[in-house]
């Protein structure tokens, strides 16, 4: 992440209405595990990234995240296979099925290019699983390329930047991203 969070690109209101349309859609696909259609949203060559958060001293100039260390870096085939074992009854990660809620907020267009678009939003996830009273709740700020398609927009592209330098999470799973 850089500075350049901290301007937004100039884009229509009708634009951005679209894009926090879309994004709400997503997040109501991923929050009702509907993945197979959640899959239809992402381009064939998009990367899915979550880069390590890394604890750095005061006036550190290396970045928070690492460069090396991702918890996932998947591209479209890597996440289709997930999404089809997640509909498995094996899916001991899902088994009983989590309830996940996102909240999105704080969206922003940082750059335009063409028929793409480069988008910040923050979330929060709340999970919840089982019938114990334990629980998730993951902070994270998203970095998403929409790329303007027909019907609507498709993701090229996502990093999710989390706010958590430690997990405290049984497993990532991808509704909680």
């Amino acid at each position: 992440m850089s500075a350049q969070g901290l301007h937004s690109a100039d884009v229509s209101p009708e634009t951005h209405y679209r894009i926090k349309q879309f994004l709400t859609y997503e997040a109501e696909l991923l929050d009702t595990f509907a993945l197979e259609e959640w899959l239809t949203l992402l381009d064939q060559d998009i990367t899915l990234e979550v880069p390590v958060r890394t604890a750095q001293d005061p006036g550190s100039e290396r970045s928070e995240f690492s460069e090396e260390s991702s918890y996932l870096r998947e591209d479209y085939e890597m996440i289709r296979e997930r999404v089809g074992r997640l509909k498995k009854e094996y899916a001991w990660s899902e088994n009983p099925r989590s309830r996940v809620r996102h909240v999105i907020g704080n969206v922003r267009v940082l750059e335009t290019d063409d028929d793409e678009l480069t988008v910040m939003n923050n979330q929060h996830v709340f999970r919840s699983y089982g019938d114990t009273p334990d629980h998730d709740l993951l902070s994270a700020q998203r970095h998403t390329v929409l790329r303007e398609i027909d019907d609507g927009f498709s993701i090229a592209d996502r990093t999710v930047y989390l706010d958590h330098s430690i997990l405290n999470t049984k497993n990532l799973t991808l509704p909680l991203l």
